[in-house]
């Protein structure tokens, strides 16, 4: 069991605190932020301190960090923190739920790994990298730093998906395919193809509403 401070002070970060401390085996000692988001003494009933005071309440030496958990600014955000923690000194620690199908061949520090992933043989998974809820890894797959899976991506097998990717919920990846680094994928959008660094793949169009009621449909089902 490692003592934890959890970067972040809003929705994601009290989601994070639940599940860990439901499950643990790690312990929330506190909280960080960036200062102008510091805006009470505690969150969560644990001390809540500025990023850029860190060490003078938890000394890299007492404690391990997590997060921060966002895919803001496309992953770059939670990137620049983590690497500015590390060269700060600071240790970082990982989350996988217990519910996690986890067959994987490596999994990196601070990633957090929701319930229901499936992550199956000889996946590799480096550092930072966020699996939301529900995702299927195939096999042979390698996810690289710093990328985040929102929840219900399916993931076929031996796929690249390179540094600081987002996909969002509802994607997939077709069979052997490489995601250029720092692409976006929209949510529902299918990847059948390899995509160059930085692509965006819009979400999939919301579908027509057809001009009838569903009465009309009953006797279809």
């Amino acid at each position: 069991m490692a003592d934890v401070v959890l970067f972040g002070a809003g929705q994601i970060a009290d989601v994070a605190r639940v599940y860990m401390d439901t499950h643990g085996p790690d312990r929330i000692v506190g909280f960080t932020a960036d200062a102008a988001y510091c805006t009470a003494e505690t969150f969560a009933g644990r001390p809540l301190v500025p990023w850029e005071d860190l060490e003078r309440h938890f000394p890299p030496d007492q404690v391990q960090l997590l997060g921060p958990l966002s895919f803001r600014r496309l992953n770059e955000f939670r990137r620049a923190r983590y690497l500015e923690g590390k060269a700060r000194g600071y240790a970082f620690t990982s989350f996988i739920h217990p519910a996690c199908h986890n067959y994987a061949q490596s999994i990196g520090e601070n990633c957090f790994i929701l319930e229901e992933n499936t992550l199956q043989p000889f996946v590799c998974i480096g550092n930072n990298v966020m699996l939301w809820s529900g995702n299927h890894i195939g096999h042979h797959t390698r996810i690289e730093d710093h990328c985040f899976l929102a929840g219900h991506v399916g993931v076929a097998s031996n796929v690249v998906i390179e540094e600081g990717c987002l996909i969002a919920g509802c994607g997939g990846v077709n069979y052997g395919v490489r995601l250029g680094a720092w692409s976006f994928v929209g949510m529902g959008a299918i990847i059948r193809r390899d995509l160059p660094p930085e692509s965006v793949t819009p979400p999939t169009p919301h579908p027509r509403i057809a001009p009838y009621s569903s009465r009309r449909i009953r006797r279809l089902f």
